[in-house]
């Protein structure tokens, strides 16, 4: 079922329980009845009953402001929760605002930085590069003649997203009595991880940890030869203030520009498989959001990764089991993953094993060696998951889910640039696997734990166990 009817109703039913000024509650009335009423309304005449809610819905979040967009953004990233017709129409929610004015920023910056912008910085463009709800973002040039980007925070933000929170909180509660499938879904959980994430997210000191833990992690492992986060300046930099680095390349979606600058595009997406693991097994952390507007390919031919406000973090006891899901999809052993999912909380511990295992068997091993052609089989992996889910009472953790969301995006970039690529069975990826999980297994047991096995399998597994 798409977002539920639950929801609409809420919408209004809410409104009253809610606390913003009386301005802004008629501000959600108004959209309410502009954006959902209405088309409610035509869907009782029977020529309109296949018309689908989720449009409407959508252009409400967008009308009601940042929190309500970025729940929408959300909403689209959660495949695990919510049907694949809510989650690809919200794939299309727009945060585009109409840019600050050029004296907003200049007094933002002032406060800030505690200097007026032309003592910082020699050149400023006036005219933002982007304009998003939470901040915008404008080119600069620093005296010493460095190259940047200033993202700067919108003004009363934080208070409007945290009025807008309270408000979606009560919707989400109203819509969680109301519907079956919302309670499912466990909806505030939802809306609680979202809360974390956007609070995160408008603190800028926060991105800038976030930056400079990935250009660390990447030097650690000597990972430089293939990407790249920009260079943050510390001195410019404050909770609603980020400088940094400028990047100059293309998106990664954009085909022409890559093989401009990529001799062999399937390098490109092994370098791409090897620095995202890499993060997660051996840095305990991963970019969140590598949508192809936060992946560049630089002049230089590596990867440039930009916008770190969406940060996945673990555990120790988080990485084991996601060292072992992994190991368990390059092995083919559907039994070690059906373990492993039950280990990190996702599952049931007395859900039916073998019933479960099936299950797995059947929605899991076949993306190992899936043609991403087959778009029907990627396209309906995450209705199953939410089915099997459903079936065996189960919520699967946020991190995990927002693990499997990056993993659609990299298919997406295989698709475009390597479509033969498959990391599961790709002899030159299995070797880089089989190494990473040496290199996981020798902190796992400097920590006191257990090693854990990975066997390739495939036409060359035995190649890529002899190459270790």
């Amino acid at each position: 079922m798409l977002i539920t009817l639950a929801i609409i109703a809420a919408v209004v039913a809410v409104a009253a329980a809610a606390t913003p000024t009386g301005r802004r509650l008629a501000l959600y009335a108004a959209v309410a009845a502009r954006r959902i009423v209405l088309p409610l309304v035509m869907r009782l005449d029977p020529r309109e009953r296949g018309v689908t809610m989720a449009r409407p819905i959508r252009m409400a979040f967008e009308d009601l402001g940042p929190a309500f967009v970025k729940f929408g953004q959300m909403i689209a990233s959660t495949p695990t929760a919510f049907s694949q017709e809510a989650v690809l129409e919200f794939a299309n929610c727009l945060d585009e605002v109409r840019p600050m004015s050029v004296r907003a920023v200049w007094q933002i910056l002032s406060s800030e930085l505690g200097r007026q912008p032309e003592e910082i910085f020699d050149t400023i463009d006036s005219t933002p590069l982007a304009s998003a709800s939470i901040a915008q973002v404008h080119a600069a040039r620093l005296e010493d003649g460095t190259e940047v980007v200033v993202k700067v925070q919108r003004p009363g933000i934080d208070t409007a997203v945290e009025r807008d929170l309270g408000l979606l909180s009560k919707l989400c509660g109203v819509a969680m009595r109301l519907s079956e499938d919302m309670r499912r879904a466990n909806l505030t959980a939802v809306v609680e991880d979202f809360r974390k994430t956007i609070r995160e997210e408008m603190d800028f000191n926060l991105e800038a940890d976030n930056i400079e833990a990935f250009s660390e992690m990447l030097a650690r492992e000597g990972l430089t030869h293939m990407a790249r986060a920009p260079r943050v300046f510390r001195e410019l930099t404050t909770r609603r203030v980020l400088t940094m680095e400028r990047f100059y390349g293309v998106r990664i979606d954009d085909q022409k520009g890559v093989r401009e600058r990529v001799a062999d595009p399937y390098q490109l997406i092994r370098d791409t498989s090897e620095v995202f693991w890499t993060s997660v097994f051996m840095g305990g952390f991963f970019h969140g959001d590598i949508h192809a507007g936060n992946i560049m390919v630089l002049d230089d031919g590596t990867i440039g990764y930009i916008d770190f406000g969406i940060f996945g973090r673990f555990t120790p006891h988080d990485r084991v089991n996601l060292a072992d899901w992994v190991a368990a999809m390059v092995s083919n052993n559907a039994d070690q993953m059906a373990r492993v999912l039950i280990a990190m909380g996702a599952f049931p511990r007395d859900v039916d094993f073998e019933l479960f295992r099936r299950d797995v068997a059947e929605i899991f091993m076949p993306l190992r060696t899936i043609a991403l052609e087959d778009t029907d089989t990627i396209e309906n992996f995450f209705p199953r998951l939410r089915a099997m889910a459903s079936r065996h009472n189960a919520r699967l953790p946020a991190t995990f889910v927002l693990i499997l969301k990056q993993l659609m995006y990299f298919g997406r970039y295989v698709m475009m640039h390597a479509p033969g690529f498959n990391e599961n069975t790709d002899p030159k990826s299995q070797q880089m696997f089989v190494k990473l999980m040496m290199k996981f297994n020798a902190w796992r047991l400097a920590e006191g734990g257990e090693s854990i096995a990975i066997t390739p399998v495939g036409r060359d597994h035995a190649a890529a166990a002899r190459a270790i």
